[in-house]
């Protein structure tokens, strides 16, 4: 009998060890960009054939006051900008392509991993409550670091989305420590709306 009652803690003891696991592994799910992309797409469309109302996402458009950018390698890099919001041609207000926010490399200030937390937590809830808002932005489509999902819980409003196209040169030029002038990239104007120049006349 006590080795039947034994052998009955042990396989309850396993048991509880594999449910346990399957929770961290569940928790520490990554995050891919695309698919969430598609889930929230599907999810509001279902909505709009049901209903006049239309949904977004937590922040409209592509930038906010603050920007947490991660690179191919994991790095994480933060800058901010004098948010003022954009009035889009768009009925619903939504802009479809990014517009130069005239970021330099010297904007941005690298974050080391195991000073995430610290560092947003002094530089976003310190603000008002309608500036406690996040960008995050990855050249990946995946993000790994699970550190950066137990703080945003804490903020007002974020967007997790791909980094545009200045976001990419920025880092590069930054990485490079290259000179850096918006005027000599040769951009995708696909993928960016720059700011109108009106041509000299000449003499």
């Amino acid at each position: 009998m006590t080795r039947i009652f034994i052998g009955f803690m042990i396989c309850f003891f396993l048991l509880n060890c594999i449910k346990k696991e399957e929770k961290v592994i569940e928790k520490n799910k990554s995050y891919i960009i695309s698919y969430e992309n598609k889930k929230f797409k599907k999810y509001s469309d279902s909505l709009q054939k049901n209903s006049d109302r239309v949904i977004f996402s937590s922040i409209k458009g592509f930038y906010c006051q603050n920007q947490l950018l991660i690179d191919k390698k994991g790095n994480l890099f933060f800058y901010q900008i004098e948010y003022i919001p954009r009035i889009c041609s768009s009925s619903r207000g939504v802009e479809s392509i990014p517009y130069l926010s005239n970021i330099v490399p010297i904007d941005l200030i690298q974050i080391p991993q195991s000073s995430l937390n610290d560092f947003l937590s002094l530089n976003i809830l310190s603000k008002k409550k309608n500036e406690q808002r996040l960008i995050i932005a990855s050249q990946n489509d995946t993000i790994k670091n699970m550190s950066i999902f137990s703080f945003i819980n804490k903020l007002e409003a974020y967007k997790i989305r791909r980094t545009t196209q200045e976001e990419d040169t920025i880092l590069k030029y930054k990485k490079n420590n290259e000179f850096y002038n918006y005027e000599d990239i040769k951009w995708d104007q696909n993928r960016i709306t720059l700011p109108f120049i009106k041509p000299t006349l000449n003499k």
